[in-house]
């Protein structure tokens, strides 16, 4: 006998529960707090713990922020910090040399524990794309100072290593005041200088970020940038006092082999004259003196005349001379002194 519709429906439906009132509803927790010591004023998503929810029957715990890891600006500011402090203590520092095009090689001698590296572009094929690589590899060490030797004394070529975030430069054949001022005048930004404003390669260099990264490496970086001019002819030693007195020189770089030239085409005065020469008046101009040499006995012995920014290596002689002393061994050869 069949059944009404509604009494069937009724049987196979599952017997129903009495309704409960409803669970009163709970907020989502607050993600601001007051700001301490004028930080942030809310919490990153991160802060809220997921591990203590309601449902386990007690409040969300808030988390303090993690800890920021300091800015890569701030690391790279130190290098140079610490490299111009050293300098004006006279406490020698010593560089490695780089003549070799090569990202590669520049990354791996600068994690050598060298206080400096100078990419040379006077002498080597390097172009400035693959130099600006070059400083930010260096630079990545966050304890060896990129520097750039320019090839010539032109806008180009300084505004090319300088936006690309070199912490100093070397100016080649640096002979009169005129010249000196010129390029102070090019690596400073108005008022002061004449610097291009634009681009934003320097400031990603020194670790800035953001829409404010120009500002903020304009603000506190772009004045400490090393000026250093090479002193490498008769007539450089001749006018020293003046270039000095120009203002703005952080180092002097002796360059002895074009030095070596001048005078025995001069014939004025012996290197050593030109040398001591140099010597006395960066002394008396409290102006730190360096040199390049061939080998770390040499940069040594430097010392003791009082230079301090030393080339202790270069990478093409540390690559040809390896690799002639392992193929000596190799033949049972006696191994030859490097001077």
């Amino acid at each position: 006998q069949q059944q009404p519709a509604q009494q069937r429906i009724q049987r196979l439906s599952p017997p129903q529960q009495p309704q409960q009132p409803p669970a009163p509803q709970t907020q989502p927790p607050s993600r601001y707090y007051a700001p301490a010591q004028g930080g942030p004023s809310h919490l990153p998503p991160h802060s809220i713990s997921h591990g203590a929810s309601p449902r386990q029957g007690g409040p969300p715990q808030v988390l303090p922020p993690p800890p920021v890891a300091p800015r890569y600006a701030q690391a790279s500011g130190s290098q140079l910090s610490r490299l111009r402090s050293k300098l004006r203590q006279r406490i020698p520092v010593f560089g490695v040399w780089l003549s070799i095009p090569s990202v590669v090689t520049a990354r791996m001698l600068a994690a050598q524990g060298f206080d400096w590296a100078c990419i040379d572009m006077e002498h080597s094929p390097t172009n400035p794309a693959l130099m600006a690589e070059m400083v930010a590899a260096v630079a990545s060490s966050g304890t060896c100072v990129p520097i750039v030797r320019v090839p010539s004394q032109t806008p180009e070529w300084i505004k090319w290593a300088l936006d690309a975030g070199a912490h100093g430069i070397i100016v080649p054949h640096i002979e009169t005041p005129d010249e000196m001022r010129h390029i102070v005048n090019i690596c400073n930004y108005p008022p002061i200088g004449r610097r291009s404003i634009g681009g934003s390669f320097a400031a990603h260099a020194f670790g800035f970020r953001g829409p404010r990264a120009t500002s903020e490496y304009m603000d506190t970086m772009s004045s400490s940038i090393m000026v250093i001019p090479q002193i490498e002819s008769v007539e450089g030693v001749a006018n020293l006092r003046g270039i000095l007195g120009v203002g703005g020189v952080d180092a002097v770089f002796v360059g002895p082999y074009n030095l070596g030239a001048s005078v025995r085409v001069a014939q004025e005065m012996s290197l050593a004259e030109a040398l001591g020469t140099i010597e006395m008046v960066t002394s008396e101009c409290d102006i730190p003196l360096g040199i390049y040499v061939s080998s770390g006995d040499t940069a040594r012995n430097k010392v003791k005349d009082g230079y301090t920014l030393l080339v202790a290596a270069s990478d093409v002689e540390c690559l040809a001379n390896s690799a002639q002393d392992n193929l000596e061994r190799a033949r049972g050869e006696p191994p030859r002194t490097y001077r």
